[in-house]
């Protein structure tokens, strides 16, 4: 079951019947008998969100309270990204919303979704949820908590692309 987004906030952005035609697979223009598709796809999309975020925000991602939790209750722009990636799931589910490489109508918005969480998860975006969630491990650049100080002060030569047991190249 998804944790935080319902089928309602796809409705809400592009609107009941585009979402009953992803999910209508008995053709009878509800969405009364989709309940485990329709929780596939959201979980799905969430879990996107889950595994490019986790090491910056880490714990339990559906702990109620916690960081990413609290950054998904206060980032609208975080949550529409991850209803961008459901919609692009939603629409893969039917072939008939597919083009001929199976890919759904909401790719543009699955690659501007996997960017943001890309770049937030990195440190390189900044997110309005984190006042409430707390700075990210890598914000800033720099990844949190630090290495063991017996690694930080060892200092490897990369082999030569033309001498692989060489001279370490500069």
């Amino acid at each position: 079951m998804a944790d935080f987004l319902v089928i309602q906030d796809l409705i809400d952005r592009v609107g009941s019947r585009k979402v009953i035609g992803y999910f209508d697979d008995n053709n009878n223009g509800t969405l009364s008998d989709e309940s485990t598709a329709i929780d596939v796809v959201l979980s799905a999309a969430e879990a996107e969100l889950y595994a490019r975020l986790m090491r910056a925000y880490p714990g339990d991602p559906s702990t109620p309270g916690g960081a990413m939790q609290l950054l998904i209750a206060n980032d609208p722009a975080l949550k529409i990204h991850v209803v961008g990636v459901a919609l692009q799931y939603a629409a893969e589910r039917r072939p008939e919303f597919t083009d001929a490489e199976g890919v759904g109508p909401y790719k543009a918005q699955w690659d501007r979704a996997m960017t943001y969480f890309d770049l937030l998860s990195k440190g390189q975006q900044r997110s309005r949820g984190e006042a409430a969630a707390g700075a990210g491990a890598n914000s800033g650049g720099m990844l949190q908590p630090k290495p063991p100080a017996a690694t930080a002060g060892q200092f490897t030569f990369a082999r030569s692309r033309n001498s692989p047991t060489g001279h370490g190249g500069f």
